[in-house]
């Protein structure tokens, strides 16, 4: 088996794993050991994948209120965490589906602003990092979403294969989403500079699918973010 992962946020990336090394040296990390999402106060955060709610709890000089999810992968365990919350919406015990609100985003503990720390653990795993890895590389187009969900880039039948155009992004930053719209959950970012080939075009709003499930916009709001190479 293989741990799959839902963004448990929409929102643009802040600072990603292993991160800003001096200012984590005094938590006895290398780097950052999650992945932030800087949104707003209040913002519903969704369970990235099923499980159950190992914790509620309140880390003063670190995680503030946050919500720790425990999963099995085969016989493996791990957790998920969800961190400087206003409040969890789940109780320890409780078991969870992916996509459900477990608590409402906000500023509490080591925080400079508003937003969510998330981080997986998985335990034995990396110890310089004291079992937390990176969690980019596990989040999915399609997580544990319900097959009969017709948002499955499956679904996408009015989009048009592209002949391999190669594209190099243009803003500062550019969110990946598992759809063609920003209705869509982000799973990765692209930085300016970096360069992608086209697979799939949905013409309605022009979006471009790189890989499977990982979409972006050709242009957003009258901002072009991508040029042709």
């Amino acid at each position: 088996m293989a741990i799959k992962l839902i963004v448990p946020v929409n929102g643009p990336i802040t600072q990603l794993f292993g991160e800003n090394p001096e200012r984590y040296k005094q938590w006895g990390f290398p780097g950052h050991n999650g992945v932030d999402y800087g949104i707003p106060n209040g913002t519903p955060v969704g369970a990235a994948v099923a499980g159950t709610v190992a914790a509620v709890a309140f880390e003063n000089g670190g995680y503030g209120n946050y919500v720790k999810l425990s999963h099995m992968d085969g016989s493996r365990p791990y957790f998920t965490y969800y961190a400087h919350l206003a409040s969890a919406a789940v109780s320890p015990g409780q078991k969870v589906k992916a996509g459900i609100t477990v608590g409402f985003s906000n500023n509490t503990g080591a925080s400079t602003g508003p937003h969510l720390h998330f981080g997986v653990k998985i335990e034995g795993q990396n110890p310089a990092y004291k079992g937390y890895v990176d969690p980019m590389p596990l989040f999915t187009a399609g997580g544990e979403v319900d097959p009969t969900d017709t948002t499955s880039t499956d679904q996408f039948t009015d989009a048009v294969k592209l002949p391999n155009l190669s594209f190099e992004v243009l803003s500062d930053f550019l969110n990946v989403r598992n759809g063609p719209g920003v209705e869509f959950s982000i799973v990765g970012q692209l930085l300016k500079g970096a360069k992608i080939t086209g697979k799939r075009l949905q013409s309605k709003s022009v979006w471009i699918e790189y890989e499977p499930g990982k979409w972006c916009a050709v242009a957003f709001n009258g901002i072009v973010n991508l040029k042709v190479k």
